[in-house]
């Protein structure tokens, strides 16, 4: 008993010395005494005296990292800051029909990073870099020029308020806004400039409205006064059906200032030049348009196609005539499509397939706006796309795309039939 209660006598010296380690004088020869009355050995003592050493030394590291970091604190913003990016590697093959050239092969890389902060619960500042040129609807990177460097440009700085959790004010340069099932008629690398107003408020559990009002900047002369510019208004909603079904819908109005009788594509844009110009060479037409959007989907299917939908996008030209040698308008566009596997291919195993054919005329919409690898970004063009993601690891996928295109009406006295592959692999962080 006796032997029992000197031990316990040990272990509460030890315990006090980790509380008060200015008491390790007393401790050491409470830990002497121990050894006399044969309680621990010489060795048990130099480890118990090693331990409480130890845990001496951790106790002053923890309060001078206290005393060092007492009263600094990050600012909020900071630690409501974000970092998002992804890197893509691809192979791409072209071919068109009787324009005297090979097929084109090569490589290409894209790189994209941005910055997210939310500065206080209203306002939010964002930018983002990608690789690219000044041109709007690419940021690829072609591998070239004997390992040349590549270029990494501004692709968006916006400022956000929000005066409510559900409409949003957009300044600066931001990700397109206007909701489309695809990209018909915008590129999705495209990134507008200007002013707008967004939406989304969840009227009930099935019913959410959407829209848009946005005000984008075109181009800006330094000698002329009508600069070209875009005014684009989109009411949208998306009801959830019985049956894990949805429809989602939009109606879009677009009206386009002092682009007609300008050659404004000359600054710097990247018009194609399959729109009607005049004597002059200038824009004949404004290309003002309605447009309308429309998905229809199951989200949630037993088997191995857990999801499914139908998509299409119809696009009305205003004002266009038909003084062409065709006595046609050529004034509408129109895309028709499906798409089934999962919803997001996000992890490892997930997977889509996705098919549209379009069609869009001449005039039906400006020519510097649509999908680039859609017969170049042109008008006056119509054809197939195939799609196939396949996911190989969480936010890693393979990404196979192949376009069949060609002229509505010939631009010569040859089919310029246009093919395009390209495989994709896409890594998200």
């Amino acid at each position: 008993m006796k032997k029992l209660c000197l031990m316990v006598l040990t272990l509460v010296a030890l315990s006090v010395f980790t509380i008060s380690p200015s008491r390790a004088g007393s401790d050491q020869k409470l830990i002497d005494k121990l050894v006399e009355k044969n309680i621990l050995t010489r060795s048990e003592a130099a480890e118990l005296i090693q331990q409480m050493q130890a845990e001496e030394a951790k106790e002053k590291k923890e309060i001078a990292g206290k005393e060092a970091t007492k009263g600094f604190e990050l600012p909020k913003w900071v630690e409501n800051t974000k970092f998002k990016g992804d890197v893509r590697a691809r192979y791409q093959t072209e071919d068109t029909k009787n324009d005297s050239n090979p097929d084109r092969n090569r490589g290409r890389v894209r790189l994209r990073l941005g910055v997210v902060s939310e500065v206080t619960d209203q306002w939010e500042a964002g930018f983002g870099i990608a690789t690219g040129s000044n041109d709007p609807r690419s940021t690829n990177q072609t591998l070239e020029n004997t390992f040349s460097s590549k270029d990494i440009r501004l692709d968006y700085a916006y400022a956000k308020y929000s005066p409510v959790t559900w409409a949003n004010l957009w300044l600066g340069k931001f990700t397109n806004p206007i909701w489309g099932t695809k990209d018909l008629l915008w590129d999705s690398d495209i990134t507008p400039e200007g002013a707008t107003l967004t939406f989304n408020y969840e009227a009930s559990k099935n019913l959410e409205f959407f829209g848009t009002l946005g005000g984008f900047v075109l181009e800006e002369f330094s000698s002329k006064a009508n600069d070209p510019y875009m005014i684009a208004v989109q009411p949208g909603i998306n009801i959830k059906l019985p049956g894990s079904t949805y429809i989602k819908a939009a109606a879009s109005y677009y009206e386009f200032q002092n682009v007609k009788g300008n050659d404004w594509t000359a600054g710097g844009s990247y018009g194609i030049g399959t729109n009607s110009r005049d004597a002059g060479g200038n824009w004949e037409y404004d290309h003002d348009a309605f447009v309308g959007d429309l998905e229809f989907g199951i989200t949630k299917i037993p088997g191995p196609v857990p999801f499914a939908a139908l998509f299409g996008q119809y696009v009305q030209a205003t004002n266009i005539d038909d003084n062409n040698i065709y006595n046609k308008k050529d004034d509408t566009g129109w895309l028709a499509g499906f798409k089934f596997g999962h919803k997001k291919v996000k992890g490892f195993g997930d997977w889509q397939v996705k098919y549209n054919y379009r069609r869009l005329e001449r005039d039906a919409w400006p020519d510097f706006l649509p999908d680039s690898d859609f017969y170049g970004g042109a008008t006056n063009a119509k054809g197939h796309e195939a799609q196939i993601e396949f996911g190989i690891a969480k936010n890693v996928y393979l990404e196979f795309d192949y376009y069949n295109t060609k002229e509505i009406r010939k631009s010569g006295t040859q089919d310029k039939d246009q093919s395009i592959f390209q495989a994709d692999l896409n890594v998200k962080f």
